[in-house]
């Protein structure tokens, strides 16, 4: 039950709200002009708070630090010494809110406390508000609305639409959220609310041409590893998340925080510390994994496919380069879910 689990972690999070860092989540800039290049991208950190948050942090700390994705020893020596010239170049990719591993979490806890969430909002009606209209959806069916979503972590960096809380109103911004950065998501699988400032989420808008980013960019950050998530194609009854403590998979029931966690009775077929950005190791749901070109290290995609991955090439339909020219759209193309449906 909700409530057992909001008792274990209600003094952790407290402490959590108290000493996170009151800085660069939302974007200086944003807060104070009140609207945002679409053509800027703030990064921002897993736990910094933004200066404008519609409510004290309900994000749980995670156990242990996230591990990171299995990795060639080329790349991983690429990382580490910033230098990604050496690699082939990927694009970011599109993926359904399905996909297996796309999410994390430790089993039978919740990365948010969503009770927490909802009593902070109805105690705050000009924040509520604000926050029902960046989500979509009404005042009044709010709590059922939060209710309705899961608490997860992201496993890598993804682009959304994030909102500051300023004068009394949402105003939207383009954001890549860190890997690790406590979310919720919806029964499509997409991000709705990220826990550390009590912000609504939507998809991404498309940027086009030049593309400047802005905030504290973190060491792992790199442009063609961040990911964009499109709703899954129909409403789902679980999600199978990767699990951070004990580096397995967890089956997590939709609209739940944990206390419904099992086993996948069929677990998918790439383990939980594949690299999720990676197409040659990881494809969506109902899409087999394809043969890569000899001496490219790349995927190729099957004929025909529609599972609602990115593509495998600069500039075809559905891919994104997140700095210098580009136009997005198709990446962001796919069925847009009723806002407000989950829980409402």
């Amino acid at each position: 039950m909700r409530s057992s689990i909001r008792r274990r972690h209600a003094a952790l999070l407290a402490l959590l709200a108290g000493v996170l860092v009151m800085a660069g989540c939302g974007g200086d800039d944003a807060a104070r002009e009140g609207t945002v290049d679409a053509k800027e991208l703030y990064l921002q950190r897993a736990t910094v708070r933004e200066p404008a948050p519609f409510t004290p942090s309900t994000a749980a700390d995670p156990p242990r630090p996230v591990p990171g994705p299995e990795r060639s020893p080329a790349r991983r020596r690429a990382l580490e010494s910033g230098d990604g010239a050496t690699l082939p170049v990927r694009t970011a990719r599109a993926l359904p809110g399905s996909t297996p591993g796309l999410y994390a979490g430790v089993r039978s806890a919740a990365t948010c406390d969503v009770e927490r969430q909802i009593r902070y909002l109805t105690e705050e009606p000009v924040a509520a508000r604000a926050f029902a209209k960046g989500a979509g959806i009404t005042p009044a069916v709010l709590p059922g609305y939060l209710r309705g979503l899961t608490p997860v972590s992201l496993r890598a960096d993804t682009r959304v639409t994030n909102h500051a809380f300023r004068g009394g109103t949402a105003t939207a911004f383009q954001a890549v959220l860190q890997e690790g950065t406590a979310v919720m998501v919806d029964d499509r699988g997409l991000p709705r609310v990220r826990c550390a400032c009590g912000s609504p989420l939507g998809r991404p808008a498309a940027i086009r041409g030049q593309v400047r980013h802005k905030g504290g960019k973190w060491a792992s950050y790199r442009p063609d590893r961040v990911v964009v998530v499109r709703p899954a194609p129909q409403a789902v009854t679980s999600l199978i998340i990767a699990d951070l403590a004990g580096e397995a998979w967890i089956e997590r029931r939709t609209g739940t925080d944990g206390e419904s966690d099992a086993f996948p009775e069929a677990p998918p077929a790439y383990g939980p510390g594949a690299d999720i950005t990676d197409p040659s190791a990881v494809r969506p749901p109902g899409a087999p994994l394809p043969e890569a070109p000899p001496g490219t290290g790349r995927a190729r995609p099957s004929a025909g496919d529609s599972s609602g991955d990115g593509p495998w090439t600069p500039g075809d339909p559905g891919s994104v380069e997140l700095t210098g020219p580009q136009d997005d759209a198709d990446l962001l193309e796919g069925p847009e879910p009723p806002l407000g449906a989950a829980g409402g």
